[in-house]
């Protein structure tokens, strides 16, 4: 059993499903997506040297726009009122206006279903499911011909939480798919997939976004009215729209807040600081994906904290940061070398976050080590 999960409830609004769901809303053309320009040159010379792969493994951090990116390169093969070669969707036309609407029945899409509290990829959105004979899955979707008669696209998000029964559905389908066919495989790190999927797979990486372009979608968002604010969202985003979400979210910044409070405290109250995290983890209901995004933004929270009173105790300048990160305690007390294990300790907690781990438990092994090392 999931150990994030108890009982099936509706997912959080700022999650990285929802959060790029709304930015792929926003952004349906290539003229308006900010960033990634080095991943569209390089498909748009594939396209149009008939070099396009079959299956595409596309890895970076959550909300940078992968899942909108692979829709747009579905959206410019099937268009009807360009030539694919030209890698530029007219966005008029009735396959464009069916993608946009996410009813073209050639771009299958699948996700993991937060919203029935799932927090993994189910066997029976591959193979179909035995109780309803009715509903098909993926595998044999993406075998039937395509209605367009031009080629069949497979979008298949949180590819993270792919088990090896789920894989091993998918091999002949990577080893023998379809002619003209395309599968786009969303996540957030190679290393986290299966090697049987890594080795199948054209490799695709994504970075975060910049400030510069992430300051933009900010605006574009109406997550800030003027330019200064939005460099500001960006800048403690993680170059991200999901990490722009929270930096606003009125809660998370109260709670903020109180973990930096506890977190600068001598010594550091071990059961109140345990506890205060496990609370909020609470409220963010009971999905346990939701979870997991909450305690890594907790941890990211954290890291920017001895980050930027690493850089303010060497007086590094020069930094669009906010004032309110950094309680001074830290920067008066905690020393270079503490700092670094600190930060270290801190991604490795986050990195543990993914795993069959109880919450609790992670929660106060961090808070252990933390206390013991805010005393160096």
């Amino acid at each position: 059993m999931d150990p994030f999960c108890s009982a099936p409830q509706v997912a959080e609004t700022v999650s990285a499903q929802s959060v790029d769901q709304t930015l792929g809303d926003e952004m349906m053309d290539w003229d308006s997506f900010v960033g990634h320009e080095q991943q569209r040159q390089w498909f748009r010379n594939a396209v149009q040297h008939d070099r396009l792969a079959s299956t595409f493994l596309m890895v970076g951090p959550s909300g940078i726009g992968k899942r909108t990116f692979a829709r747009l390169v579905a959206k410019s093969l099937l268009c009807t009122g360009n030539d694919p070669k030209q890698f530029s969707p007219c966005g008029r036309c009735e396959t464009c206006v069916q993608v946009e609407a996410r009813t073209h029945p050639d771009v299958i899409a699948i996700a993991v279903e937060r919203e029935k509290g799932k927090s993994a990829l189910s066997i029976g959105q591959f193979i179909g499911d035995k109780e309803a004979p009715t509903h098909k899955g993926l595998i044999y979707q993406f075998r039937i011909k395509p209605y367009s008669g031009r080629c069949k696209i497979a979008i298949i998000d949180d590819i993270d939480t792919l088990a090896v029964e789920g894989a091993n559905s998918l091999l002949k389908t990577l080893e023998e798919p379809p002619p003209g066919s395309v599968l786009f495989l969303i996540g957030t790190s190679e290393q986290k997939q299966l090697r049987t999927i890594r080795s199948r797979s054209q490799i695709v990486r994504f970075r975060p976004l910049s400030v510069e372009e992430l300051s933009t979608l900010v605006l574009r968002q109406g997550m800030a009215d003027n330019p200064t604010d939005a460099n500001r969202i960006a800048w403690e985003s993680h170059g991200s729209i999901e990490g722009a979400a929270q930096v606003i979210d009125e809660e998370r910044n109260d709670f903020r807040t109180q973990l930096l409070q506890r977190l600068s405290a001598y010594p550091i109250d071990f059961p109140e600081l345990a506890k205060s995290i496990l609370k909020h983890l609470e409220s963010a209901g009971a999905d346990g994906q939701v979870r997991r995004d909450r305690l890594k933004w907790i941890m990211d929270a954290a890291t920017d904290a001895y980050r930027t009173t690493m850089r303010r105790s060497l007086g590094v300048s020069g930094i669009q940061e906010d004032a309110s990160l950094v309680p001074p305690e830290l920067v008066e007390r905690l020393e270079t070398n503490a700092l670094i294990a600190l930060i270290q300790r801190t991604q490795q907690a986050r990195d543990q976050v993914d795993r069959n781990v109880s919450p609790a438990a992670l929660v106060e092994a961090w808070v252990a080590e933390v206390s013991c090392l805010s005393r160096a």
